[in-house]
Parts: C-alpha cells; structure tokens; sequence
C-alpha cells in the first residue's frame, strides 16, 4: 500500500501541534508555586516526641520485644493529607532494621505507616529514642554508644 504525499504531510503537522500543545501546557504549569499555606513560623513542637512514643505503643502489639529505637529530625513537607511534620523512628524487630514514618500537623499525627523511598528516611540523620517516654538524647560525634 503506497502512502500519499499529502497524508504524510498532514500526520507530520498533526505530531508538531501535539508537540507544540504539550510544550505549552508544560510551560505554563511549571509557572505554577505550590502553597506555602500553614508554614510553620517556628520549628516542630517538642511534644511530638511524646506524640510518637503514644502512637508506636498503640500501633505495635509486641513493642516492647523492639530495641534500638531511634528518631530522625522532623521535616515540613507537603503530602497527600496537606502540610505536616515528618519524623522517622528506627528500630531493630527481631534482628532486621524497621523504619516508620508519621505524619504530624497541629499536634495530632494524621498519619503513619512502615517507610517507603519517597519518604526519604535513609537520608535523614537520627537521635536515639525511648519509645515509653519520647525522650532523645543527641548523639556526640567520635563518642561510642554503649554496647547492651
């Protein structure tokens, strides 16, 4: 089956004005600046620790078996349910490393779950953790830990 000229033609001018139209819209939305509604004027409460120790008893059934617990800075971040603080907890379950990430925005945590990548915990620095009271303690640069 031979092609015709002019339909060749037409299908090339139809794939510009896709490609124009696309470059278009793409131009116009990356003008585009996510709100910064609801930022914080100051850092996160320091009673979120607390809130994160109450919600690790709660979510975990065993929590007690769990050891190395350590929390990460918190992060303001936008997700799905909007502005809010993002921490991380760390912690060894029967030999093998977890991490959870919880969401809070004024002082309650609207979310929580085991860690994915988009999360972005690996990347963050953390602090040793009590999961009974929320309280951390910072950890001294070249100073070992203590061996249990």
């Amino acid at each position: 089956m031979r092609e015709q000229p002019g339909a060749a033609t037409s299908l090339r001018k139809a794939a510009y004005a896709a490609l124009l139209l696309a470059l278009a819209v793409f131009a116009g939305c990356s003008g585009l600046a996510v709100s910064q509604e609801g930022t914080p004027e100051t850092g996160p409460d320091p009673a979120y620790n607390g809130l994160v120790a109450t919600r690790l008893k709660s979510a975990f059934k065993d929590h007690a078996s769990y050891d190395a617990f350590e929390i990460s800075d918190f992060r303001w971040l936008h997700s799905v349910n909007g502005w809010s603080w993002l921490t991380c907890v760390r912690f060894q379950d029967h030999g093998h490393r977890r991490t959870y990430a919880l969401f809070i925005k004024a002082s309650e945590i609207i979310d929580s779950r085991y860690a994915v990548q988009a999360d972005g915990c690996d990347a963050r620095s953390y602090s040793p953790f009590d999961q009974v009271t929320g309280a951390t303690r910072p950890v001294s640069a070249g100073v070992l830990e203590p061996l249990y």
